[in-house]
């Protein structure tokens, strides 16, 4: 074949690959997406799900074959690291959880994360958010209300207290706090939805004069007003707000986080409680006090 025929041939191929990239990728995709299908019709009508890996080990994982999944994918996410998985389907992945291979349905348009349950298990969590510039501290889990009232009273909230919620989710803690015991709040979440929900709530409750809801990264927040923090976030992720509680809160201001213990501070550690649920599960709650010099 001469030079000249292998040109306009190879030129052509060059093409068709140029062509095949940018399906796959999907013009304007982030880094790290991963397109199910790569149909033009069907990369449209794609959603981005995300998926966070909160471990403190990359996590390799599998998009299993379906009928919008051809062959499997394998993947490797590397520690606070986002996958973002582009499908108009639900796709099913597997993983080994550290004991034995687990699955998990991931839908579009959501955000999950890979995390340890109690027990040091992987498992998959739906997410607040897939926002790749900020932590997930948590997923979205509400907190019984028997279980608020509780770790309310353990933390002896009054009219005088400012009630702080990191990850706050509906706002029923610091709505609680408000309405039951004349406290003012401020909730903190990232996701805007939740927030929007909490201010409705507020208003609702008649004590939106009284709390205020910002929508923000809870590791960039200022916490000085607070006299009470509460919590329901990961042990990974009040390791990580450790440092910011030390720095910010005053002597005599009381942190009361539910099922988890705040790492390292067994020593400001002042109260325990086990608390069921209205439908029998026990929940564990930790009152901890912020000591001058300590």
């Amino acid at each position: 074949m001469t030079i000249k025929r292998i040109l306009p041939w190879a030129a052509g191929l060059a093409a068709l690959f140029a062509l095949a990239f940018l399906l796959f990728r999907a013009p304007g995709r982030a880094p790290n997406t991963v397109v199910l299908d790569g149909r033009a019709g069907a990369v449209a009508a794609a959603e981005e799900a995300t998926l966070r890996n909160v471990t403190k080990k990359p996590v390799l994982y599998t998009i299993e074959p379906s009928p919008y999944v051809r062959q499997p994918r394998a993947r490797t996410l590397a520690v606070g690291g986002v996958d973002r998985i582009a499908t108009a389907m639900p796709v099913e992945i597997t993983y080994n959880n550290g004991a034995r291979k687990d699955s998990y349905t991931v839908f579009p348009g959501r955000p999950y994360s890979f995390r340890y349950d109690e027990y040091g298990l992987i498992k998959v969590y739906p997410g607040s958010h897939g926002r790749a510039d900020a932590a997930d501290l948590a997923p979205f889990v509400p907190t019984p209300m028997r279980v608020v009232r509780r770790m309310l009273e353990m933390a002896g909230v009054g009219r005088d207290d400012v009630v702080y919620d990191l990850g706050c989710g509906d706002g029923r803690m610091v709505i609680t706090a408000a309405k039951t015991f004349l406290a003012r709040g401020v909730g903190i979440d990232i996701d805007p939805k939740l927030i929007r929900e909490c201010r409705a709530a507020a208003k609702r409750e008649g004590v939106d004069g009284i709390t205020r809801f910002l929508c923000m990264d809870a590791t960039k927040a200022h916490i000085t007003e607070a006299t009470v923090l509460a919590l329901y976030l990961l042990p990974e992720s009040l390791e990580t707000l450790r440092p910011l509680f030390e720095r910010e809160l005053r002597p005599g201001s009381r942190v009361v986080s539910h099922n988890y213990r705040v790492p390292g501070w067994d020593g400001r550690l002042a109260a325990a409680d086990v608390l069921a649920d209205e439908d029998g599960r026990p929940h564990k709650i930790f009152l901890y006090k912020m000591l001058e010099g300590r």
